[in-house]
């Protein structure tokens, strides 16, 4: 699991394939359930209060990507209320500066000293990978894919 804070009203979550490996993924009742029953145990931690837009992105052999974004909190002092996108069908990319973590990768772009890579059927997944780049996801791909260098 990785959790960055990109603003005060908005999170990046990633929940590998180890968090999630008996739900059923392809079931987006079951995802909406998972991702509501994970993020009432982290309120409290991420210091949730407020109405929440959670737009989920799912890849299969990688894990979920949850982007959270506070949309109101006036009317919601003490309370979480979250309205939960599930999107099976996205892009997801790899970032790194290390070229060799994903030389074996198709579709290889670079940008302001960093490589990139769709995280795909090709992509070969390995937690260790987690330490040397980070997943681009969501509102990100659109600035990522301006102005690319195609390796």
């Amino acid at each position: 699991m990785n959790i960055t804070l990109k603003s005060k009203n908005s999170y990046k979550i990633f929940l590998n394939s180890l968090y999630i490996k008996n739900l059923n993924i392809k079931s987006k009742e079951a995802l909406i359930d998972y991702v509501k029953n994970f993020l009432m145990k982290k309120k409290q931690f991420l210091n949730l209060k407020g109405f929440y837009k959670v737009i989920v992105y799912v890849k299969e052999k990688i894990g979920l990507f949850l982007d959270i974004i506070k949309i109101e909190d006036s009317s919601f002092f003490n309370t979480l209320d979250l309205r939960i996108i599930i999107n099976l069908d996205c892009e997801v990319y790899y970032e790194t500066e290390d070229y060799f973590l994903i030389e074996n990768a198709k579709n290889i772009f670079y940008k302001s000293k960093y490589y990139y890579c769709p995280v795909d059927e090709n992509f070969t997944f390995d937690y260790k990978k987690l330490e040397f780049g980070r997943f681009i996801f969501g509102n990100e791909i659109t600035n990522l894919l301006k102005d690319i260098n195609i390796l």
